[in-house]
């Protein structure tokens, strides 16, 4: 049975998404939560293999994450 999820967006970040109504915003929506479910997962994995704790393990993750978008 599918259940609904309101989700509530800064007015800016509306404004572009209303710009593209050609994207399926609950299909984003949906890929992004499987896509966070799935690195929870392997965090938890991974935790469970390490004596780093999965606050050291996600803080690593964010900054391999960084390094790999070249963000700062």
């Amino acid at each position: 049975m599918p259940n609904n999820l309101t989700v509530t967006v800064e007015d800016d970040l509306w404004s572009e998404m209303k710009k593209h109504s050609e994207i399926r915003l609950s299909a984003v929506m949906k890929e992004a939560a499987r896509e966070k479910l799935q690195a929870l997962a392997i965090l938890k994995r991974l935790a469970s293999k390490t004596s780093l704790s999965e606050k050291d393990i996600e803080a690593f993750s964010v900054k391999l994450g960084k390094r790999i978008t070249r963000r700062p």
